[in-house]
């Protein structure tokens, strides 16, 4: 019996000490800076951060989930080389660049990087020379960095899934060079590569963004539907490629209830209830 109660005490004291932080750079939050809340946090907790441009780099080191509220407007860059270092952790829902530097720089054996834009870094969007690291990037966009998409060297491994790199810089969107020792793993992405294992599925072709700014893809687009199938978009779809796909995907609101309540004067008023992942 005192086995059994001593059990049920750590389960729920593990429970309540996983927490939500949130970042507001207006200052609605516990903090205004999403590294002050990296470092106060703990293994477990999420980092939710508010709308804003944040200009500061970040390091994640913990096991840790760090929620941007979707690139449009959750904007991560600095003048850093990178703007995130990343060695534990998952982060989603951002548009990061650096104007000196790689974007985002991993190390370590358990980070995360989903459905985020990296764009206009002066160097690579993602890097890593780490040997022994592996990194998961799902459902990302990398675009019009200077240097290469995705980039490994020296023994780091990245398995990219369900990504679009496009109209980057350095010679190709997918890179392992400098002799190999890096691995990166490809499947069911868009974008040139060099020197890349797996590539099932992958394609190299007009993702048809709506616009330069709008990175929703067009329905008629060659990534259309045309993820790794055995991840599903939100709506139970077969998974897209790009930001908008994948079981992280962000999604606009999706309406669950619909009430029509007549009123005095003969109009009538509408309300509506409905869920978004954001």
């Amino acid at each position: 019996m005192k086995k059994i109660i001593l059990l049920f005490v750590v389960a729920i004291t593990a429970t309540l000490s996983a927490r939500v932080i949130k970042v507001d750079i207006n200052g609605s939050g516990q903090f205004t800076s999403i590294q002050a809340a990296v470092t106060a946090s703990v293994a477990g907790d999420t980092i939710k951060v508010l709308p804003g441009s944040y200009f500061e780099q970040v390091t994640i080191n913990k096991n840790v989930i760090v929620v941007g509220s979707g690139f449009e407007s959750t904007i991560i860059n600095s003048t850093s080389n990178p703007t995130i270092n990343m060695s534990a952790g998952k982060i989603l829902w951002f548009a990061i660049s650096s104007t000196n530097g790689d974007g985002i720089r991993v190390s370590g054996a358990s980070a995360v990087i989903s459905n985020c834009i990296v764009r206009g870094c002066n160097w690579d969007g993602i890097y890593s020379n780490t040997n022994g690291s592996v990194t998961a990037i799902v459902n990302c966009v990398i675009t019009s960095n200077a240097g290469y998409g995705i980039h490994t060297v020296s023994g780091a491994t990245i398995n990219a899934t369900n990504c679009i790199a496009k109209s980057n810089g350095g010679n190709y969107d997918y890179s392992n060079d400098y002799g190999g020792g890096g691995t990166l793993n490809l499947s069911f992405c868009n974008g040139n590569h060099y020197n890349t294992g797996g590539n099932q599925g992958c394609i190299n072709l007009d993702p048809q963004f709506v616009s330069t700014t709008d990175l929703h893809i067009s329905q008629g687009s060659p990534c259309w539907d045309k993820g790794n199938p055995s991840l599903l978009d939100p709506d139970g779809s077969p998974s897209d490629m790009g930001y908008f796909g994948g079981p992280d995907c962000p999604i606009y609101p999706i309406v669950t209830n619909v009430k029509i309540i007549p009123q005095p004067d003969g109009s009538i008023q509408i309300q509506a209830t409905g869920v978004a992942n954001y």
